[in-house]
């Protein structure tokens, strides 16, 4: 008799742990607007193109970091910086659904074809310029095997 109670308790304390911590969100956000919040072209431009990186990173990455991280994690994304750590600034582990790495792989490979489930390792990656950079290191990857295969 109490069993379907019992069950219901024990999802709802599930969900809550695997859910974002809506605390933490609020508190990065807050943290996050004292900055100027910046639109997907100018984080862009701002960050990932000349004089701030050596070479210019493929626009349509920074546009799906941009909005993949911002479904993701609820976070002013505009706001964040690359230099911010993932964890000890932007609190991803608890801003986030708990399955979030999971979720990237997956929009990863439906937007660009390229599976990086195996390699990606979110424990490894320290601030927004580490993810943003393994990314791209990716693509490139696949870009090298695609013209080893081209070329013979």
């Amino acid at each position: 008799m109490w069993q379907p109670l019992k069950n219901f308790v024990n999802s709802l304390t599930t969900y809550m742990a695997l859910s974002p911590d809506m605390v933490a969100r609020q508190r990065v956000n807050q943290w996050l607007r004292s900055r100027r919040c910046l639109t997907c072209d100018e984080w862009y431009r701002y960050h990932w193109t000349p004089p701030a990186v050596r070479r210019p990173l493929p626009k349509p990455l920074i546009d799906f970091t941009y909005q993949q991280l911002t479904a993701y994690s609820g976070l002013e994304i505009g706001c964040v910086q690359p230099g911010d750590r993932l964890v000890e600034d932007l609190s991803f582990p608890a801003v986030c659904w708990f399955d979030w790495s999971l979720t990237l792989c997956e929009d990863f490979y439906e937007t660009f074809g390229l599976d990086i489930s195996e390699h990606f390792d979110e424990t490894q990656l320290l601030t927004c310029a580490d993810l943003v950079g393994f990314l791209e290191q990716q693509l490139e990857n696949q870009k090298d095997e695609e013209m080893r295969e081209i070329g013979g």
